[in-house]
């Protein structure tokens, strides 16, 4: 008799289990937009000062399953004056690639690799002691980092931080040889989730 109660209780007690797993799952959407504020800090090298920018970008991002998915990344920073030079830089990126999420409860950590371009366009000053990176010109740019969104409801979620590392590339003076920029970009923002997986 006794070891029927200790089935019935290791029975109950996985159901219990069971019923908390199942009420711990988190649904998967399909679709996620999000809109962030961005602050850059960006290291150029050579003779050009570091400088801070700020900006704004847009993700959409489709879910293949609970962990995998693809991400667009699009958004721009500016920056006028620092250290004396000239910049009046605004740098357009658009970048794309896959996200590996952990869905738990409320909390969504992820991490992502990105790859895709830059387009600077600047108020290039010829008198200037620093040569500029140019008029305008279009290179290769990449991202790798990660954040967490936050769930407040089934279709909204904060993004308290994002912190990636960017590298893009520039020519000074708009030709050869081009050089790479080194930045960490922080961000937050708001996720908005369609559909279900």
């Amino acid at each position: 008799m006794k070891k029927h109660k200790q089935y019935a209780m290791l029975f109950g007690s996985l159901l219990m289990l069971g019923a908390v797993a199942s009420a711990q799952e988190v649904q998967t959407p399909q679709f996620e937009f999000s809109v962030n504020y961005s602050y850059l800090y960006d290291h150029p090298g050579g003779f050009l000062p570091s400088y801070s920018a700020n900006g704004g970008f847009g993700t959409a991002q489709y879910n293949f399953n609970k962990s995998f998915g693809f991400v667009a990344d699009i958004g721009a920073n500016y920056v006028g004056t620092s250290s004396g030079v000239p910049f009046d830089n605004t740098a357009f990126e658009y970048l794309f690639g896959p996200r590996y999420t952990w869905r738990h409860s409320r909390f969504s950590p992820y991490v992502q690799t990105l790859f895709g371009g830059v387009r600077y366009s600047n108020g290039f000053v010829p008198q200037s002691d620093f040569p500029l990176l140019g008029a305008s010109q279009t290179n290769f740019a990449m991202a790798f980092g990660g954040g967490l969104d936050v769930t407040l409801t089934d279709h909204i979620a904060v993004k308290p931080i994002q912190v990636d590392y960017l590298m893009t590339q520039f020519a000074p003076g708009g030709g050869n040889p081009i050089a790479a920029s080194n930045a960490i970009r922080y961000s937050a923002g708001v996720v908005f989730r369609l559909g279900s997986k």
